[in-house]
C-alpha cells in the first residue's frame, strides 16, 4: 500500500512533551497530538521514546499532565520506555537520545525533535549528517501540532517528500531550482523558477510550426 512509501518515525518523547507544556509540565497530551499527526497521514511504523522514570509518581518538581495517555500508547506499541538512571537524584541525560537517534538511524527514518544532539553528533560521522537530514523539528500552535513545510530549508525537500522512502516525481515542477536565477539551464531546467513568467509549454506542433 502507500503507506509502505513513508519513513518510519521516532519521537523524541520528552521533548515533544515538555514543548507542548511550555517548558513548565511534561504534557502527555503533546506526545498524543504528535502521534496521531502521523497516524492522520497513514504512517504505521512510529515509535515514541521516553525515559522509564516518567512512570512513577509525579514529583511536584517535574509536574506531569495526562500520564494514563503514556500507558495507553504502551499497550498499543507505539510508545516504549527507556531504561534511565538516576544518579544522586538527577537522571543521566543522554541515555534515551542514544536510543532516539540510533533506532532512527538502523530503520531510515526520521526524528521528531527540537533538539539537536549536539553531543550524539559529535560521537559519529554518520549520525552527524543522519541528524542534519533527518530532523524533523515542529511547533505547536494550541493543541495543534505543525512540522514546517520545508524541513531542510527553501531549496529543500517538501514536507511531503521529507517523509518518504521517494520522492514524488511530480515535485520537481514545485520545487524551487537550487541555483535561482543563476541557472544556465534555461527553459529545460526541471525545477520552478518563481521568477520566471508561467508560460504553457508550447506543444509539439506549435514547436513544427515555428
Amino acid at each position: 500500500g502507500p503507506h509502505m512509501d513513508l519513513r518510519p518515525v521516532v519521537i523524541d518523547g520528552s521533548n515533544v512533551a515538555m514543548s507542548h507544556g511550555n517548558k513548565e509540565v511534561f504534557s502527555c497530551r503533546g506526545i498524543l497530538l504528535a502521534v496521531n499527526w502521523f497516524l492522520e497521514r497513514g504512517h504505521t511504523d512510529i515509535t515514541v521514546f521516553v525515559p522509564s522514570w516518567r512512570k512513577e509518581q509525579p514529583r511536584p518538581d517535574v509536574p506531569i499532565t495526562d500520564q494514563h495517555i503514556l500507558r495507553e500508547l504502551e499497550k498499543k506499541k507505539i510508545l516504549v520506555f527507556t531504561p534511565s538512571r538516576r544518579v544522586g537524584g538527577k537522571r543521566v541525560v543522554c541515555y534515551d537520545d542514544r536510543f532516539i537517534v540510533k533506532l532512527a538511524f538502523e530503520s531510515d527514518g526520521v526524528v521528531v525533535s527540537n533538539d539537536t544532539y549536539r553531543d550524539l553528533q559529535g560521537e559519529r560521522q554518520e549520525w552527524k549528517r543522519f541528524i542534519e537530514e533527518r530532523l524533523l523539528m515542529y511547533s505547536f500552535v494550541n493543541d495543534k501540532f505543525m512540522p514546517p513545510d520545508d524541513p531542510l530549508g527553501r531549496h529543500g525537500p517538501s514536507l511531503d517528500n521529507f517523509l518518504r522512502k521517494k520522492p514524488l516525481p511530480s515535485e520537481h515542477r514545485k520545487q524551487p531550482c537550487p541555483y535561482g536565477k543563476k541557472c544556465t539551464y534555461g527553459i529545460k531546467c526541471r525545477f520552478f523558477h518563481p521568477e520566471r513568467p508561467s508560460r504553457p509549454q508550447r506543444s509539439v506542433a506549435d514547436e513544427l510550426r515555428a
